[in-house]
């Protein structure tokens, strides 16, 4: 029996309202992170917006070499768990305050964005409004997470914090007469799943593709298949002489690649 690993071929655009950052930094998980949050399934994060000038309404994108991503051709879905405190500057579930998950949830990005709702978080003691973030592919492939926290453009604590060097995490808010709009792309790094780079023997390249794909492979086995997201078989068979297939007519999409052992994750634009 074959071992089957997985090499993934993203295609993608830029949406013109992306606020795209081609890498977002990493930070401290912080101290109130807390397990089992409620999936956002209304949009709302959970209590909702109680107070219609705090109301807040943010575009999250993600974004892989500055090129953000549909999600639905991607072969796995993306998990933001985000959490913040309350107009009091409080936190729910931590110092004795309730315990009811109050603007803690996970939510599900799809498609090229998504829209959530919730409050401007209030300002916590000697620190401006943030929001903390733990997100992922849900595949088990990809094993890298992005922690981070997300902060405000303008807000008048950012330059006595440590988030004054970090731009790159700050959200422009436009104000309206309901509340605040933003958005905020999730520029991510190369993700590879660890079990991907043990002992591979092979590789696909350029990476980013486009028009063909090369493949490398040591040893005599040269069976591959290669299918889209839905399951489709594209190629199967051994590798041609050179190595090199044809993709120029293929669809934009995810596809996956699959040989002996380990995987590779390229981008094809």
């Amino acid at each position: 029996m074959r071992s089957w690993i997985s090499c993934i071929l993203f295609l993608a655009a830029i949406p013109s309202m992306a606020q795209v950052n081609c890498l977002t930094s990493a930070d401290q998980l912080g101290p109130y992170f807390i397990q089992n949050a409620p999936l956002v399934t209304n949009d709302t994060l959970a209590p909702g917006i109680k107070d219609t000038a705090r109301g807040l309404q943010l575009t999250f994108f993600v974004s892989l070499d500055c090129d953000t991503l549909d999600l639905d051709t991607v072969s796995s879905s993306y998990i933001v768990e985000l959490w913040h405190a309350n107009a009091q500057g409080e936190y729910s579930n931590v110092d004795g305050n309730p315990n009811d998950f109050a603007y803690r949830g996970k939510l599900e990005l799809t498609g090229k964005s998504t829209v959530i709702f919730t409050e401007l978080p209030g300002i916590y003691p000697f620190r401006p409004s943030h929001i903390h973030i733990k997100s992922y592919f849900a595949d088990p492939w990809f094993t890298d997470t992005l922690v981070t926290q997300l902060y405000f453009e303008g807000d008048s604590l950012l330059p006595f914090d440590i988030a004054s060097t970090f731009p790159e995490r700050w959200i422009p808010l436009d104000t309206t007469a309901n509340g605040y709009i933003g958005s905020f792309s999730f520029g991510l790094a190369l993700h590879i799943g660890a079990n991907e780079l043990a002992g591979r023997s092979w590789k696909c390249f350029p990476n980013p593709a486009s028009n063909v794909l090369e493949l490398k492979a040591s040893g005599h086995d040269r069976f591959i298949q290669i299918a889209d997201s839905r399951g489709s078989i594209y190629f199967e068979g051994d590798l041609p002489n050179g190595g090199v297939l044809d993709i120029m007519d293929w669809p934009r999409g995810s596809y996956i690649v699959r040989k002996e052992g380990t995987a590779q994750l390229v981008l094809v634009q």
